[in-house]
């Protein structure tokens, strides 16, 4: 996720999501007041309290919207059941989960739950908006049943969820150029089972698992391929095997390729700002950018409220 100073948050399932592997979180209880609403005929149900029924309503419009296409990117020929809670405190909500996730998360999937737990306060406050964190969460549930057989590194779980909740901006763009000129942008090697606990480090983390997703199919044929990788993955039951037969190099061949054109290409884009008139420039159109995100979101705060 991305810390208030930022332009947008980002939605978060890393903790959960490596943890899943060892066993399943136990189901929360539904509050005294709580609906239930099915998205028939998508097997999706919203549990939600009632002064939050606009958030579950938006939150429906996002799925039945962009499941097709999230199911068709990755190749997923059928759903199994998902849930979502839409909730004031997901960490309060399902206390089992209180030491795996961040203070500072939005949004968060369970994987074999298959549950997405949305933090109404934060989801509706931060400078993204529902429109970029259900979708990622959804990414995360869709391709572990794609793939349910196999753990995944992390930068590309989330490089992919990423893509597929189209989430980059000019922002991100900017502030992955800072990491890797200041020395901050992580190798994949070390973000491959775990992320920074830190949000600063999180956020480097994230935005090097996106470039690292992108440009791999992006130089590789294109983003048509990913289900035949994804489908490849399950084959194997490896992602390093299905890596290498399917690219011809292994991951950590592609880990120091990707440092290596980071650091030609942002360092040498960085040399243009370092004249001052063009680095104010740089900088009035990044806050002009935060400016208009913080505008838009909490303009969808208010309305949710109404």
């Amino acid at each position: 996720m991305r810390p208030p100073s930022c332009a947008r948050s980002l939605a978060l399932a890393l903790a959960i999501a490596v943890g899943a592997w060892g066993g399943a979180a136990r189901a929360p209880a539904l509050e005294a007041d709580g609906l239930t609403r099915s998205l028939s005929p998508l097997p999706v149900t919203i549990r939600y309290e009632k002064r939050h029924r606009r958030v579950a309503d938006r939150v429906g419009e996002i799925c039945a919207e962009e499941i097709p296409r999230l199911v068709g990117e990755i190749g997923l020929a059928s759903m199994t059941p998902i849930e979502i809670i839409v909730t004031p405190d997901a960490r309060r909500y399902d206390a089992s989960l209180m030491a795996e996730i961040p203070t500072w998360g939005v949004a968060f999937a369970v994987l074999e739950e298959q549950r997405i737990l949305v933090d109404v306060d934060r989801a509706t406050r931060a400078y993204n908006s529902l429109d970029e964190v259900v979708p990622h969460e959804l990414s995360h549930l869709l391709v572990y049943q794609r793939v349910p057989r196999v753990r995944m590194p992390i930068w590309f779980l989330e490089g992919l969820a990423q893509w597929q909740a189209q989430e980059w901006s000019l922002v991100d763009s900017w502030q992955l150029m800072n990491a890797v000129w200041s020395g901050g942008a992580p190798r994949l090697r070390d973000v491959s089972w775990s992320y920074p606990a830190d949000e600063t480090r999180a956020q480097a983390a994230y935005r090097v698992s996106y470039a690292a997703f992108t440009q791999l199919f992006a130089e590789g044929g294109g983003f048509e391929r990913l289900p035949e990788f994804l489908a490849d993955i399950d084959r194997t039951r490896s992602f390093n095997d299905a890596f290498q037969d399917f690219w011809g190099f292994t991951v950590d061949d592609y880990d120091v390729y990707l440092h290596d054109d980071l650091q030609r290409k942002y360092h040498s884009r960085l040399l243009v700002f370092q004249t001052e008139p063009l680095f104010g420039i740089a900088a009035v159109l990044f806050l002009i950018v935060i400016g208009r995100h913080i505008i838009r979101s909490r303009k969808r705060y208010r309305e949710m409220e109404e």
